[in-house]
């Protein structure tokens, strides 16, 4: 249960970064929608379909983004549990973030974009399409508005005391 606060805390600010970033990267540099930018990540399970469903499919999107800001979250303090300690000095944390974030995007880019075009595949009957990496400013994205946050929040809470700690012997 101690587990859960830290990994809902940074999925929900990883969450609320990362698409604020992204719909604002996607307005400035497509003109698109927040909504667009949404029905998008639903995409990645219904194909091109998607942008036809409106605030549903705009909803699943939310939903599915949301689902995958608490993996991460969850990934990283598994990691940090089973692999790693925190660094406890900041410029140590913030490295660890910037190389998870980057992490986070080749997998996006080169592993969960290649899959779900498969599962697409499977129901759809369309090709498998791998599109090449998205841009730079996603990847500025991921490093600061993914990884960067996750390490920052688990770094917290590593560090916070118990409540406890003050009545053990």
């Amino acid at each position: 249960m101690k587990s859960l606060k830290p990994i809902l805390y940074a999925g929900a600010v990883v969450g609320v970064l990362d698409i604020t970033a992204a719909c604002v990267n996607a307005r400035i540099l497509a003109g698109v929608t927040p909504a667009h930018v949404l029905q998008s990540v639903a995409g990645g399970l219904l194909g091109r379909g998607t942008y036809n469903g409106g605030f549903a499919t705009a909803t699943l999107g939310l939903v599915m983004h949301f689902a995958m800001a608490l993996t991460v979250a969850t990934i990283f303090y598994a990691l940090s549990r089973c692999f790693f300690s925190l660094p406890q000095k900041l410029s140590g944390l913030v490295a660890v973030g910037l190389v998870y974030g980057a992490a986070v995007f080749a997998v996006n880019n080169f592993g969960t974009a290649l899959f779900l075009s498969w599962v697409r595949s499977l129901y759809l009957h369309t090709p498998v399409v791998f599109k090449p990496p998205m841009g730079w400013s996603q990847l500025v994205i991921h490093l600061f508005c993914v990884g960067l946050p996750v390490a920052l929040v688990m770094g917290y809470y590593s560090r916070k005391p118990s409540p406890h700690a003050a009545l053990s012997p």
